[in-house]
């Protein structure tokens, strides 16, 4: 049996236990049975919240997980994903039987994205910083590569990535960083078999979606060498150093393994959960038409959070944003009844608006559509190289003409 103890560091800083986990050991099967209850204290607190509005009310009760994985997936949420869990993995030392979500939430303890930590005493352990140095960036890319490509590295070197690379999320290598005037970045780095300068285009497609009218958190591309990084600032930090929690869409439409959802899905949960609905869900909207525009199919519910501010949850800002580079040609999420098949119209696109009461479905489509047709421009601002360019041009032209 695991316990771990549940802290939440708010966005001015102070740190709350909001509750415990409890777990069994996986069966044979690797199934695990477990439970989360909030804390009598944290229920009381002016400033208490529920981590999860959907599977996580604020209640004195016990929430029993019917997970195979044994915890809520709003604490699954604060783990990384293939690259920094492989990371947290090695760093610390867990054989196959140990692989578990329980106890990798106790190795990622309070070094992971968002406001909540886990530790295996009630130490009300804050929100912890193991980000490095932006002098350690080149070294951190080298030892990336190094590590993809099985190569020999240096136990110094090694066990840097192990403390700034092991808690952010995604598929590809990325650190945590800090800047010296004390601000909180992502680098993600290129890998060593890519057939496309990722960071140059993920830096674009950011770009494009701000001047469409998207938010989007401050970002920025470094040269180290021949290499170029691309540095994001995190949106998870508050000005005061404390947190914002975070929620995936996969976590409040309770969905797993494969699913059939689509961008009305999602809709609907911001309208029901967002402190400003109408702004949030005409915010979602816009995103939605971005993505079908420049192509971005890797629109899974896990790229999309809400944030928990001081007034209640509202929808992040964008991020992991890229063009059809993998030739997918197929949206994780659906638009409507045609399950992410391409392409989409215009006329689609206005009855979804229709049906969720957009305010100036025209004028967004419109706004997006001319932000995205000079993409050409954008992209070789960030120097991407031409031949990259000619591979994407007929996808993204295509897009536009449907949406026009």
């Amino acid at each position: 049996m695991i316990r771990l103890f549940v802290n939440v560091t708010l966005p001015n800083n102070i740190t709350l236990f909001c509750g415990e986990i409890v777990t069994t050991s996986p069966d044979p099967r690797g199934v695990i049975q477990g439970a989360f209850r909030y804390s009598p204290e944290y229920l009381s607190h002016p400033l208490a919240f529920s981590l999860d509005p959907v599977n996580l009310p604020l209640r004195s009760q016990e929430f029993g997980v019917f997970r195979p994985e044994g915890v809520h997936a709003v604490f699954e949420d604060a783990l990384p994903d293939d690259w920094g869990r492989n990371l947290l993995i090695k760093k610390a030392q867990l054989g196959r039987g140990e692989q578990t979500i329980p106890r990798m939430l106790e190795a990622l303890g309070a070094n992971g994205l968002g406001a909540l930590s886990f530790e295996l005493k009630q130490n009300r352990l804050a929100a912890s910083d193991s980000s490095a140095g932006m002098k350690d960036l080149e070294t951190l890319l080298n030892t990336a590569l190094k590590y993809e490509s099985g190569l020999q590295i240096e136990e110094q070197d090694l066990q840097l990535l192990y403390q700034s690379g092991s808690s952010p999320g995604g598929a590809r290598p990325k650190v945590l960083c800090r800047k010296a005037t004390g601000s909180y970045w992502i680098a993600k780095f290129p890998r060593h078999n890519d057939s496309f300068h990722v960071e140059s285009i993920e830096a674009s497609t950011l770009e494009l979606a701000k001047r469409s009218g998207l938010s989007v958190p401050e970002f920025e591309i470094q040269n180290i060498g021949i290499k170029k990084v691309l540095l994001v600032k995190r949106f998870d930090v508050s000005d005061k150093g404390g947190r914002y929690h975070m929620i995936s869409m996969q976590t409040l439409l309770q969905a797993q393994g494969y699913y059939f959802l689509s961008y009305e899905d999602m809709l609907d949960v911001v309208r029901a959960h967002s402190y400003k609905p109408s702004v949030d869900v005409s915010s979602l909207f816009r995103q939605m038409i971005f993505n079908m525009a420049i192509g971005n199919t890797d629109d899974h519910l896990k790229n999309f959070c809400m944030l928990r501010e001081e007034s209640g949850y509202c929808l992040s800002p964008v991020y992991d944003v890229l063009p059809d580079i993998n030739e997918k040609r197929e949206h994780s999420l659906s638009f409507s009844s045609s399950a992410g098949l391409l392409p989409q119209n215009r006329k689609t696109m206005q009855s979804i608006g229709e049906g969720h009461k957009i305010e100036k479905i025209s004028q967004i489509i419109d706004a997006v559509v001319q932000a995205v047709s000079g993409w050409k421009e954008v992209f070789e601002q960030y120097d991407v190289p031409e031949s990259e360019i000619q591979r994407l041009e007929w996808s993204i032209k295509r897009r536009i003409e449907y949406l026009e």
